[in-house]
């Protein structure tokens, strides 16, 4: 009874602060990222994150700076995922240019890397997309996910040591083909 009494609790204070902040929250994320549809997913998704959080811990900052930064950083990150994008396909843009068989491995190992890189866990996957395609520096990395130096050079090392075991398969057949074919 004691338990579903704090549940009902925690969900009304939720639901609270949900109706207290959504809107000055789509404000501010909507400045950021200039579009009304992905400033509501981003605000839905940091209040998603807030309710999850809730249940395994408590926020240690005041609950309106918690959801100032969270915002700012989600905004940012996916700021940054269109801005690797535009980056990508300017890249196939330039692939285009040069002969097939080159275009076709490239393409092949852009799939397999992509396939890779989805099977990490979400942190790993950031933290190795900020430093090899953005280019970063760890503590650049550590600063703007709010995490310490260790730690991102933890999800470093746990991405590089995944991409190296899923993708020797397919150098070492890659290495084949062009031995054979030369």
């Amino acid at each position: 009874m004691h338990d579903m009494t704090m549940r009902l609790g925690k969900e009304k204070i939720f639901e609270e602060v949900y109706r207290t902040y959504f809107k000055e929250l789509h404000r501010y994320a909507f400045k950021l990222l200039g579009d009304t549809d992905t400033a509501e997913e981003t605000v839905q998704q940091v209040f998603l994150k807030l309710w999850e959080k809730d249940r395994e811990q408590d926020v240690h900052t005041s609950i309106r700076s918690y959801l100032y930064r969270a915002v700012y950083n989600e905004s940012v990150n996916l700021i940054k995922r269109g801005q690797l994008k535009i980056k990508y396909e300017m890249y196939q843009q330039h692939a285009r240019g040069r002969d097939t068989d080159t275009q076709q491995s490239d393409i092949e190992l852009k799939k397999q890397l992509h396939a890779a890189l989805s099977r990490l866990p979400e942190k790993s996957r950031l933290v190795f997309e900020m430093s090899r395609f953005e280019e970063l520096k760890y503590q650049e990395i550590a600063d703007e996910l709010a995490l310490s130096l260790k730690t991102v050079e933890g999800h470093m090392t746990k991405a590089l040591k995944h991409l190296r075991l899923h993708l020797a398969d397919y150098l070492n057949v890659l290495t084949l083909i062009i031995m054979v074919g030369s």
